[in-house]
Formats: structure tokens, C-alpha cells, sequence
């Protein structure tokens, strides 16, 4: 008897932890599982327009009109500048092309004549977007100007055979950071019926493809991919 009371206090202070650790578990769960409002396609927030600001991590080209021998390519540093013969160092964290651009101008034009210099970003250091479900290779891939969702999941190796292209997932920041989702047909896109269908990304979309098998996909949005995601929605749209 005293052996079978002790199993059964062992058993329950047992139940006891297993129950404390679901709660603290339910408890975190919120913030990754944030499931998005599922809208059509045009309904999705627009891609942000503007001039871009320079980020850490950014790859700038400056080139010299005139003497092109002083043209270079420079990375951001940790320190958001950069540094250039004659004119030393740069900050450009957080400034515009343009901004750049006038800068140098006027500081090597102390050092030569009308030095005519432009500057562009030739890789983008700060943004992402995700690609995960069915494809070859999902992860984290560079964004860059004018990609489009089917791009995105062709620089991730493609759909597998496995993958339901007729209804891929789009999730995208929204109003105060809150993700919206829409479903876009692939398969259209990708035999040329509707290629004015094919989706321009946004820095920090997520593009997830689904399994075939899958029956109701607004249901398995909610249920599954919010929670399988190697990252928070809410951390992930909080990057920038």
C-alpha cells in the first residue's frame, strides 16, 4: 500500500509539471500564432513606394563620370558609414541615394572639378522575405526591387511535387504590424493564363506552399502555418 501511494503522489506531481509546462507553452503561443485576416489579392496592403534609405549591410557602387578610375564599390559598415579616398569617412545610414549622391558631389568637388559622381545600392543587406512549405529550398532570400511571389519561389528551387500550386500563401504586414494573408493561383500564372496575376513582393512577405492534400486552406493558414513558422509573425514584421 505504501509503495502504491507513493507511485500514485509520484504520477500526480507528475501531471502536476506536465500540466505547468502546457500552460507556460499555451501561454507563448499568442505571439507566434497570430493568424492573418485572409483577404483577395487586391486587397492586400500596397508595396510600400519612396526613395529607399540606406541600410547596414547595403553594397553602394559610387561611380566617377570622368575619372572612372576612382570609381569603387563600398559595404555599409556596423557603424552606418563608409570610407572613400580624399574625402575619408561617410555616413550614410539612413539617407537616400540622392542625399549620398549630393554629398559626394560637393565634397570631391573641393577636390576636383565637377567630379559628376552617381551612387546606387547594387545589394540590399536589410530586406527579406520568407519562403517555406513545399519548395526545394525554403528559407530566408534577398528581397530586391520588382520581385514578384512566383520569382520567389523559383529562387527557392521551385514547387516540389508535393506542393499545391493552385492556392499559395501570402502573408503581409499590415496596419500596426498585423499580418494579412491572401491564397494566389500558381499554377495560372506559371502556364501563362494569368501572368497579370503574379503578386509584386514587399520587404518581409511570407510565401508558403501548402501540400496538395490539403483541403480547406484559410483553416490550415490558421491552424498550421502561424504555428510552424521558424520565426514570430510579430518579430519577423518588426525587423525593419
Amino acid at each position: 500500500m505504501k509503495i502504491r501511494s507513493l507511485a500514485s503522489t509520484a504520477i500526480g506531481f507528475a501531471v502536476v509539471v506536465t500540466i505547468a509546462c502546457l500552460g507556460v507553452l499555451t501561454a507563448a503561443i499568442p505571439a507566434l500564432a497570430q493568424a492573418p485576416q485572409m483577404v483577395d489579392p487586391k486587397a492586400l496592403p500596397e508595396v510600400v513606394s519612396g526613395p529607399y534609405k540606406v541600410a547596414v549591410g547595403d553594397v553602394l557602387d559610387i561611380n566617377f563620370f570622368k575619372a572612372t578610375q576612382m570609381s569603387t564599390t563600398r559595404t555599409v559598415g556596423p557603424d552606418g558609414e563608409i570610407y572613400l579616398p580624399l574625402v575619408g569617412r561617410v555616413a550614410v545610414l539612413g539617407r537616400t541615394v540622392d542625399d549620398v549622391t549630393a554629398e559626394l558631389n560637393t565634397r570631391y568637388g573641393e577636390e576636383m572639378v565637377n567630379p559628376q559622381i552617381t551612387v546606387s545600392v547594387s545589394q540590399y543587406s536589410g530586406m527579406k522575405v520568407y519562403v517555406g512549405g513545399e519548395v526545394n529550398f525554403p528559407g530566408i532570400r534577398e528581397y530586391r526591387g520588382g520581385l514578384t511571389l512566383v520569382q520567389a519561389i523559383m529562387d527557392a528551387g521551385s514547387f516540389k511535387t508535393t506542393g499545391r500550386q493552385k492556392e499559395v500563401v501570402l502573408i503581409r504586414k499590415g496596419p500596426e504590424a498585423a499580418p494579412v494573408g491572401t491564397t494566389v493561383d500558381c499554377k495560372a500564372i506559371l502556364r501563362g493564363y494569368r501572368i497579370e496575376n503574379d503578386v509584386p513582393l514587399a520587404p518581409y512577405d511570407i510565401i508558403y506552399v501548402p501540400r496538395k492534400h490539403v483541403s480547406d486552406v484559410n483553416l490550415f493558414v490558421e491552424q498550421y502555418i502561424t504555428n510552424n513558422l521558424p520565426f514570430s509573425v510579430s518579430t519577423w514584421f518588426s525587423i525593419e
